[in-house]
């Protein structure tokens, strides 16, 4: 429920611009404000508000970088073209397609449902710095203060774990031997465990022994569910006090953010609840195809 909520809230954004177009032309939307006239299409009317609304829908993509005159002229534009291939369409009758009535519906529905978010839900969501602080205090390892770069060699016996410990006493490359020996995935990548691993990423067992390598360091085979692993450092980092607050700076933004998010879709929740509770609802889930 709360996904699809969410598809609902935040839908695709290009196909919304395309049936508000078409929306304003079959139900005259436009009309309901009164405003500067800023183009005409025979008799379809183009106002400063559309202009602004369509600008809207590319806040989000553009980070409030504002508009110059030529952009809003070529928005403008964008907007007069869209409308005569509209009426055209109209012409050849395309609109009473019952396809089209159904898109329409949708597409409504998807408008309206943002739209009850953005001006009756949202406003009234709050989040305190004592939510934020809260999440954090939850989350003790959000912002890692340690992390580290590791390769492996993976087997499956002890017996094959002493003849590795024996190549790499000789010299050998680790990564070599990774690419031989190991029958981990991580074999093709020379044994490198992708990006930087913080604690909590790794099995206990690994982890233990990881951070306390030294960088150029191998460990010692460690018995794991999946065989004996071998464990090479390759690099580790450790953050300042002074990283670790610029971070958390950035990151208490998109936390708040996202608990935003949440008690809007709460919110949201509770209020399909009642609604239900008063609304005679009819499902046929046996007739979906």
């Amino acid at each position: 429920m709360k996904r699809m909520m969410k598809l609902l809230v935040f839908g695709a954004l290009m196909m919304a611009i395309g049936m508000m177009i078409t929306l304003w032309i079959h139900e005259g939307i436009t009309a309901s404000k009164a405003d500067q006239v800023l183009a005409k299409v025979g008799n379809f009317v183009i106002t400063q508000a559309d202009l602004d609304e369509m600008m809207n829908k590319f806040k989000a993509l553009r980070k409030d970088r504002p508009y110059s005159p030529e952009e809003k002229k070529e928005l403008l534009d964008s907007i007069v073209k869209q409308v005569l291939i509209v009426q055209e369409a109209e012409k050849l009758k395309l609109d009473r397609n019952p396809a089209i009535d159904t898109k329409l519906k949708m597409a409504k529905i998807e408008i309206l449902m943002r739209e009850y978010v953005t001006t009756v839900v949202e406003p009234k969501v709050q989040v305190t710095d004592k939510d934020v602080e809260d999440y954090i205090s939850q989350t003790p390892d959000l912002i890692p203060k340690e992390t580290v770069t590791l390769k492996e060699i993976v087997v499956k016996t002890e017996p094959e774990a002493r003849e590795v410990m024996n190549e790499l006493k000789k010299g050998t490359n680790f990564s070599t031997l990774a690419a031989q020996k190991s029958i981990a995935p991580s074999k093709v990548h020379g044994g490198r465990l992708g990006t930087p691993i913080s604690k909590g990423r790794i099995p206990k067992e690994l982890e233990a022994v990881a951070f306390k390598l030294k960088v150029g360091e191998y460990s010692d085979p460690i018995k794991t569910e999946n065989g004996f692993t071998i464990l090479f450092l390759e690099d580790k980092k450790v953050r300042s006090k002074k990283e670790m607050d610029d971070l958390m700076e950035k990151v208490k933004v998109r936390i708040e953010q996202l608990l935003k998010s949440r008690k809007i879709e709460e919110v949201m929740e509770k209020k399909v609840e009642d609604l239900t509770k008063n609304t005679k609802i009819e499902k046929y889930y046996d007739k979906i195809q």
